[in-house]
């Protein structure tokens, strides 16, 4: 690119010199003058180009520049003329190119002559032109293309030329192709952004032989002309002009100069062309005319025709001009009723029998109809199989095994080989003379070997057979699951199974469902044959396929428990000892309802007891123990259920009395306290109905329930009170001291209290009412003195007066008197405490007036109303 520019520059300054040139005067004195050169006067010697360069390009244009010198070498001014071998050079010597190569300058002056050769290349290139255009088919040549410039230089390309043909890339440079055919080529050639496109034509080589028709056929009498292909070695065409002349010759018959044959005789004749070296021989079939009369006959005229041989036809025919020949008819002019027709490069036609037995073959030749009949046999056997009739057996089939050959059109016969059994079982197999017999019972396979040697063709054909012997028809279906207990939430697979009469498995076929005489067939369909319990109770499964019927029946169970109802959802009562039923049920999802099996809870063991009753499923036996409420929680699976259970004290096994002192004298008054208790220690009130209490001390009388007061009037030891109640019997023996006044106001110490207390009040009575005596009557005063009220006291609350000594007053603790002690007083409390209810004393009936303890241990008196109302007595 950089000696492209210099040369563009130089030729820019070459231009510039040369306008300036031949603006000035163009005498030598004035030339000689401007360009600072002395004139001198001498004779002119020689001339010489001064300095010229040796080489350009054709893009380039070149000044050149001429001296001439007298014989002592000085200057001498005058004109000199220019000239070039190629190319133009102005008067001044300015130089330009035209071809590339060794161009002459000449400068001439008077005669005197000097030269220079300069070396022109090629400039830029400016196009691209493909000179290859003309090739032989499978011959190898170059394609070549030449670069040109601006001038029409050219110049090689080298190896930056590409190259395709027909689209596709054959290489750089100057590659080398070889055409596989003649015709026109499309080539293209591109040098950087340089294309060229030409069209390159193939051509056949040097004439090589003459390649007559595969057919030529030509009537009998008639001139026809012939006219063979030429071609090259490699079997390319050329026209027959290319060759000078042709010599022909006829075996039968006669050319003349054009190529035209004189056909004189029926038949097939050789003929041939030759121009010098190269030669060419064909066949020409002479054929009569038309058919005024025609038969259809085999060529080859065989004893017997086999399935899968090939016949040729033809027509036997006769023209009016009494040629008479064979002529190959045209396949579309024949029909067969069994085989086929076939044509070959010759144009000649087989018949190709397949099926055995009669075969008509007719045709047409012109007008004339003509008609052929044969029989056809099997042809030559190809191979050997083993037939079984039937040819898919099933269990309880009479099966027949034979031997047969079979040609190569398919026919096939029965042939007497030999044959052995290789798998199966020989108790079902019977050999007979050419065939053999199985009563096939069980579905298996079968292997046989046979063996048949061909007398007709020497050849030995080995064979074997394997078959299976598939299940019979369904005789018997089974079913899984016959009195299963199934689950309401759960899926049965009743696993069904198919069986032949002889006890074959059956592939799974489609069954007909029914349930309890109802169509569940879609149901089964869409569950993949899982069976979905959903009603609880008996059922029958019945299915049917191929009028063949099964039956199962189960039973439906209630599904996973959900929930659990009881009879005592209300609550229930029940007397500690005494087993009360509770009848549980388990409800499923579907709210099926089913007996409670497997029922647990996780109440305190100490309060009670569940357990299965042997009243039936379903129900449980719960046994309570303490006397309380509590909360009954039932489990079985995942279902929970809690009922209130109210557990009262059971039957008494024993009672237990007490007094409420144990130092008692004549004229005391005790409380004797009595409580039955159950087998596990729970309280009971003893009501007055139905018991009696006897004490030797004194009288008795109720008190409350569980409470009796004793008048002790009765001194002496062993001393006892009887209790009887419920079959029950308590007795309890003290010992009473003797006092004055047998005890009438108490004991003794009592006794002597209380005299000194009358004296005191006497004494007492006497100041007051002499205090008293002015202030009013004699009568109002004694009234007011002794009035009944001031000296009461309420026997029911043990209670006397302030003023009554108090050895008089009871001072047994009151929990002793009611059968209670510390600790039981604290049991009560936490009793109470747990469940939020006040716990009766022993001597109290639960929910009766009576004695209660709190949670604070306090024992206190509640009145119970008939309206249910609770009034507390302090």
């Amino acid at each position: 690119m950089g000696d492209f520019m210099h040369r563009r520059t130089t030729l820019a300054i070459c231009l510039v010199v040369s306008m300036v040139m031949a603006a000035l005067p163009m005498s030598p004195q004035n030339s000689l003058d401007e360009l600072g050169q002395a004139s001198f006067s001498g004779t002119a010697d020689r001339v010489v180009i001064d300095t010229p360069q040796p080489s350009m390009s054709a893009d380039e244009v070149v000044d050149f520049d001429a001296i001439i010198y007298d014989a002592v070498n000085n200057i001498v001014s005058g004109d000199v003329s220019w000239s070039s071998s190629n190319g133009s050079i102005t008067s001044e010597g300015l130089f330009f190119p035209w071809s590339s190569g060794l161009i002459e300058i000449t400068a001439e002056h008077n005669g005197l002559k000097a030269t220079h050769n300069i070396s022109v290349s090629p400039g830029v290139a400016t196009a691209i032109e493909i000179t290859s255009l003309n090739f032989m088919a499978q011959v190898s040549g170059h394609l070549t293309a030449e670069l040109l410039d601006g001038r029409g230089n050219r110049m090689a390309g080298g190896q930056n030329l590409v190259w395709d043909i027909d689209g596709e890339y054959l290489g750089h440079g100057s590659p080398v192709w070889t055409p596989d055919s003649t015709g026109a080529f499309s080539a293209k050639v591109r040098y950087n952004q340089l294309q060229d496109d030409a069209h390159l034509t193939v051509a056949a080589g040097s004439p090589h032989a003459f390649v007559f028709p595969d057919i030529l056929q030509v009537r009998a009498g008639s001139l026809t002309q012939i006219r063979p292909t030429l071609v090259d070695g490699n079997g390319y065409e050329m026209p027959l002009s290319t060759i000078p002349s042709i010599a022909w010759y006829a075996e039968n018959g006669s050319f003349n100069a054009q190529g035209e044959y004189l056909a004189t005789n029926t038949g097939r004749w050789v003929v041939s062309a030759t121009s010098g070296n190269v030669t060419g021989t064909g066949t020409i079939h002479v054929i009569p005319g038309d058919a005024v009369a025609s038969e259809l006959v085999f060529l080859d005229q065989p004893l017997v025709y086999m399935a899968g041989e090939s016949y040729e036809l033809a027509y036997e025919r006769r023209d009016e001009s009494g040629y008479i020949g064979f002529v190959s008819p045209p396949i579309q002019s024949l029909h067969v009723d069994s085989g086929g027709l076939s044509v070959d490069e010759e144009l000649r036609v087989f018949w190709n029998p397949s099926t055995t037995g009669l075969a008509t073959l007719s045709g047409q030749d012109g007008t004339v109809m003509t008609q052929k009949t044969v029989t056809v046999v099997h042809g030559r056997a190809i191979d050997v199989f083993f037939e079984t009739t039937p040819n898919t057996p099933s269990a309880g089939d009479q099966v027949v095994l034979v031997l047969r050959a079979v040609d190569v059109k398919g026919n096939t016969w029965t042939v007497n080989g030999t044959a052995s059994m290789e798998i199966g079982n020989a108790d079902e197999f019977t050999q007979s003379t050419s065939y053999w017999i199985l009563q096939a019972e069980e579905a298996r396979s079968w292997r046989f070997e046979g063996s048949w040697y061909d007398n007709s063709t020497g050849a030995q054909f080995v064979t074997d057979k394997t078959f299976d012997v598939g299940v019979g028809r369904l005789a018997f279906i089974t079913l899984e699951g016959e009195g299963s207990l199934v689950p309401a939430d759960g899926e049965l697979d009743l696993n069904p199974q198919f069986f032949d009469a002889f006890g074959n498995q059956l592939a799974p076929v489609s069954l007909n469902w029914t349930l309890d005489g109802v169509d569940i067939t879609l149901d089964m369909l869409l569950n993949d044959g899982q069976w979905v319990a959903t009603t609880l109770g008996g059922h029958e499964l019945r299915v049917n396929a191929d009028g063949v019927f099964a039956t199962v029946r189960l039973t439906v169970t209630a599904g996973t428990p959900h929930a659990l109802l009881t009879d005592f959802d209300d609550g229930l009562y029940v007397r500690a000892g005494t087993p009360s039923d509770i009848f549980v049920q388990v409800v499923d999802v579907h709210g099926n309802l089913a007996e409670a099996n497997q029922v647990t809870t996780s109440i305190n063991a100490s309060f009670g007891e569940l357990a299965a009753s042997p009243t039936g499923l379903g129900y449980w036996s719960f046994t309570g123990k303490q006397v309380g409420v509590y909360t009954l929680d039932l489990q079985e699976g995942d279902a929970q259920h809690t009922i209130e259970v109210t557990v009262g004290a059971g039957d008494p096994i024993r009672i237990q009395a007490t007094l409420s002192r144990e130092n008692i004298a004549e004229g005391d008054v005790v409380l004797l306290g009595a409580i039955g208790t159950d087998a596990f220690g729970n309280s009971i009130s003893i009501p007055k109905d139905n018991t009696t209490v006897t004490c030797t001390a004194g009288d008795s009388s109720f008190v409350t329930n569980g409470t009796w007061e004793i008048d002790v009037n009765e001194g002496g030891t062993d001393r006892s009170c009887t209790i009887r109640w419920n079959g029950l019997l308590a007795q309890t023996f003290f010992d009473v001291d003797e006092v004055l006044l047998g005890g009438a106001v108490g004991s003794t110490n009592t006794a002597m209290t209380m005299a000194a207390i009358l004296l005191f009040l006497i004494l007492a009575v006497l100041i007051v009412l002499n205090r008293k005596a002015s202030q009013a009557s004699q009568e109002e005063w004694m009234e007011e003195a002794f009035d009944d009220d001031e000296y009461e006291y309420d026997e029911d609350e043990g209670e006397v007066p302030e003023s009554v000594d108090s050895a008089v007053v009871d001072t047994t603790p009151v929990e002793e008197r009611h059968g209670l002690t510390e600790e039981s007083i604290k049991e009560l409390a936490i009793h109470a405490g747990e469940i939020g209810v006040m716990q009766a004393t022993p001597s109290t009936t639960q929910g009766e007036t009576g004695w209660y303890v709190d949670v604070s241990e306090e024992l206190q008196y509640w009145e119970v109303t008939p309206d249910g109302e609770w009034i507390r007595h302090e």
